[in-house]
């Protein structure tokens, strides 16, 4: 008798999602992310932090990592279409809900988001504080999270990063 009960609850334990659940995320708008992208590229995705195939969060680009085992680092072409894509794909697929808040209110409250924390400084991080708020590297990132990306102050950023 216990075990049957004890299967019992194992087995309902065990239930799956149906096949028909769904869940909608939304993201800062992909077409206005190449120029957040080249500002992560510089500042976060060399060899040794996020420029790493083993790193939660990775970054591609012309600097770094590359998504074609025939593009070099540092070589002399540009971040590819497919590279910012995957780097749209690993920023925004790191927390979807807390993104789907942040880009539903208008880039409110941004601080919820850990990547954004960690380049803040105000979590742990092992690169450090890479950015203080309301500077040029946060206001690139916070104003693409908002949907009004900047692209002069991301290119500015990008251009004094390093």
């Amino acid at each position: 008798m216990k075990l049957r009960a004890i299967t019992c609850l194992l087995i309902m334990a065990c239930t799956f999602p149906s096949s028909t659940d769904t869940n909608t995320v939304t993201t800062p708008d992909r077409a206005t992310f190449p120029p957040v992208a080249d500002l992560l590229g510089k500042r976060c995705g060399t060899l040794d932090c996020h420029g790493s195939a083993y790193r939660n969060l990775r970054v591609y680009g012309s600097l770094g990592l590359r998504l074609a085992p025939t593009d070099r680092p540092l070589s002399k072409g540009m971040t590819t279409p497919q590279e910012y894509d995957a780097d749209f794909q690993s920023i925004v697929g790191l927390e979807p809900e807390i993104m789907t808040e942040v880009v539903t209110q208008g880039g409110a409250s941004p601080d919820r988001l850990t990547f954004v924390r960690k380049a803040r400084g105000t979590e742990n991080h092992k690169g450090g504080s890479l950015m203080q708020a309301g500077d040029p590297e946060d206001a690139c990132i916070t104003s693409w999270l908002a949907g009004k990306t900047d692209v002069a102050v991301c290119t500015s950023a990008t251009a004094s990063a390093f």
